[in-house]
């Protein structure tokens, strides 16, 4: 298995002179994301002057409209999240493209909604919701087994894209893919936590920009994430596909 340093070196070199192709594959999440940062930046701000402000006073009415606020906010969360999903995982499996080709999507703009539509978006719904609802059973034992469970769930859409581009997609159940990231993670959990990581200052530059900085920061966080993907699968996904 390749380094963090080694990663993250391929990637800048994987990035260099095409820049602008990473740009505008990324610029869409990027852009969601930043949107959705000042959203929820403004809502707890909100949230926290009624509570401090307006909630003391009226504790009866505060209690009700939180209750109701919570099941609404559940379901924002889950829509939201939902979205940032399809938009990262289009731009993901572009980059795990480039990195085994060393070649830049020719279309950046329509590689960049490839999920949204076509063969990947009940799949990805599906693997969603399959996840999000085992991640939840975890976190009801405690919060540590659900974050454990998280990184062993994290390649889940990746081998299905890899496996489904092999044709053996017909052979498999969706819990099969979240058995083979299991499978795949295993012994590798700490070490993708670590890389991901390895990346908080950038994402600190990134907030302190106002989310410009996140621009050049996302290409280079997801080309690193996918090359990691690409180094610790290797051949495997034929061997899946062919089960």
């Amino acid at each position: 298995m390749k380094t963090r340093k080694q990663l993250k070196a391929e990637a800048r070199e994987l990035l260099a002179g095409n820049w602008l192709t990473a740009i505008k594959l990324n610029i869409v999440p990027v852009i969601f994301q930043v949107i959705t940062g000042i959203i929820v930046a403004g809502v707890l701000a909100g949230l926290t002057y009624y509570f401090t402000k307006i909630g003391a006073e009226l504790p009866g009415e505060f209690s009700a409209e939180a209750g109701t606020n919570g099941h609404a906010s559940s379901g924002q969360s889950f829509i939201g999240n939902l979205i940032t999903t399809y938009l990262l995982l289009s731009v993901d499996f572009a980059l795990i493209d480039w990195v085994r080709t060393k070649t830049p999507t020719a279309e950046p703009f329509k590689k960049a909604f490839q999920t949204i539509s076509g063969k990947y978006i009940l799949p990805v719904f599906v693997l969603y919701v399959i996840q999000r609802v085992l991640l939840f059973l975890w976190t009801l034992l405690l919060v540590v087994p659900g974050i454990i469970k998280m990184f062993s769930y994290s390649q889940t859409y990746y081998i299905y894209k890899d496996v489904k581009e092999q044709g053996g997609d017909t052979d498999h159940s969706y819990f099969d893919y979240v058995t083979m990231s299991r499978q795949l993670m295993d012994g590798h959990k700490w070490e993708l936590f670590v890389l991901r990581l390895s990346f908080l200052g950038w994402d600190i530059l990134g907030v302190l920009t106002a989310g410009i900085g996140f621009i050049w920061i996302t290409p280079y966080k997801q080309m690193t994430y996918m090359n990691y993907y690409v180094s610790l699968v290797g051949d495997r996904y034929h061997e899946w596909a062919n089960d």
